[in-house]
């Protein structure tokens, strides 16, 4: 490769607002909102519970993107997350988060994602099974090659995909509620295995929570932002706001189109409404849309999971390689590259689906954990300058009920939980036996 990795590059700060704006959106509106709403109906048979839920997700999306709002204007540091945790608590328990975000997480939806964009793309070309998993490998060693080739790249990939499906969806929802007479506030009867109303609330917000994974996306690009202090807050802010307004609109069209008690067995609930005024032709658009949602994501997660990478190598000498940037693109080659064969190695076995499965309660513990680590850096550096601070009711209410959520995914898929834990504390004996001692010198 001309222009090899080395150490003692910095990389290259290009991004704007609009830029990190780009990347939430194109990272948190995936393929969740074309299947999640079936998910949602069969816990809550109200539309009123159901449109109540979404708001709620937003506003904690919200919640919990205003207390990133402050640290990514404290700490404007590549490696989002993981920086935080590593302030707040020490190396060890940003170990444990890098560590499971980099083996499992990670990978793990880079993989889910592109077998995804493979398996609507076979929609318009038979395919086989190996035929899908080859289209996903390629697909990944693509956007990896791009994002690798330089930023000015991957961020121009980002922004055309995140305003091709922002129009997408926007059409979609329009046409939708033109159609449609008036939101069905019809309560189907209530599903035959129906939990507690609050356990079932529980439940359907981690599904909403799913879809809105991913509004912390930009702070891992904090680095290469030009003014990462002033544009942060603002980016976070206003994609959540806009994504909140796309899904209260989708979900009203999908309301205001198929009767309450058709959901539940609508695991498509967009071709369904597409259907409504298309007929046949329709899958073949939601299949578009679908994968130009798929690629969105998938380069955004490329791209700032290489950034966590990187971070992650630069506080730990024996992964020093991964925090070393391309002399000539700019860019984390090593993280970059790391990310992709891991990903590549996920579609081939297929593990990807049980592996992010398993980790939903051990995420929702971090985002706890990096709440209350707020106020503890408050009192750990009480003269670090603060362009924005969060009114302090919201990180307790983002912290409890990231708790909530947590025993809700406990109670939903108690041994798939425990797997999570498993997984995280496998990486305890690496971090004490041989990340805490010295690395040999070269």
């Amino acid at each position: 490769m001309n222009g090899s990795a080395g150490p003692g590059q910095e990389l290259s700060r290009q991004l704007g607002l609009l830029d990190s704006v780009a990347i939430i959106v194109g990272v948190v509106i995936g393929v969740g909102i074309f299947r999640v709403p079936a998910s949602i109906a069969e816990y809550l048979s109200s539309p009123l519970l159901v449109l109540a839920v979404w708001v709620a997700g937003g506003l904690l999306a919200l919640c919990g993107g205003l207390c990133y709002a402050e640290l990514s204007a404290a700490f404007p540091r590549t490696g989002g997350d993981y920086v935080y945790l590593r302030e707040s608590y020490g190396p060890c328990p940003g170990f444990l988060f890098g560590w499971t975000q980099l083996l499992v997480i990670r990978p793990g939806n880079i993989a889910g994602i592109a077998f995804i964009f493979a398996e609507y793309a076979a929609y318009f070309v038979s395919l086989s099974p190996w035929g899908i998993r080859a289209l996903a490998v390629g697909t990944i060693a693509l956007l990896t090659g791009l994002n690798l080739w330089g930023l000015r790249f991957g961020r121009a990939a980002q922004n055309l995909l995140a305003a091709a499906k922002i129009l997408g969806l926007l059409l979609l929802a329009l046409v939708g509620l033109a159609v449609a007479r008036a939101v069905n506030l019809e309560v189907s009867p209530p599903p035959p295995t129906e939990l507690p109303l609050p356990l079932a609330l529980g439940t359907a917000l981690i599904f909403v929570m799913w879809t809105y994974g991913g509004w912390n996306e930009s702070t891992y690009v904090a680095g290469e932002m030009k003014n990462p202090a002033r544009d942060l807050p603002r980016s976070i802010a206003l994609a959540l706001f806009l994504i909140l307004a796309l899904y209260l609109a989708l979900n009203a069209a999908y309301l205001a189109c198929i009767p309450p008690s058709q959901m539940p067995q609508s695991e498509m609930v967009a071709a369904l409404l597409v259907e409504q005024f298309l007929g046949g032709p329709g899958g073949g658009l939601i299949a578009v849309l679908v994968m130009v949602s798929a690629l969105g994501a998938l380069n955004g997660m490329v791209l700032t999971s290489g950034r966590l990478t990187y971070a992650f190598g630069a506080d730990h000498p024996r992964f020093g390689l991964l925090a070393r940037v391309h002399r000539q693109f700019r860019t984390p080659a090593p993280a970059l590259l790391l990310n992709g064969l891991w990903s590549v190695l996920l579609v081939c076995t297929g593990t990807f689906d049980q592996l992010v499965a398993y980790t939903s309660a051990v995420t929702w513990l971090f985002f706890a954990l990096i709440a209350a680590g707020l106020f503890l850096l408050r009192r750990l550096h009480p003269a670090l300058e603060r362009p924005y601070r969060v009114w302090a009711p919201l990180p307790v209410l983002f912290a409890a009920a990231s708790l909530w959520l947590t025993y809700s995914a406990v109670a939903y898929s108690p041994l798939g939980s425990l797997a999570g834990l498993g997984i995280l504390l496998a990486g305890l004996p690496l971090y004490y036996f041989v990340l805490s001692r010295p690395a040999p010198r070269a």
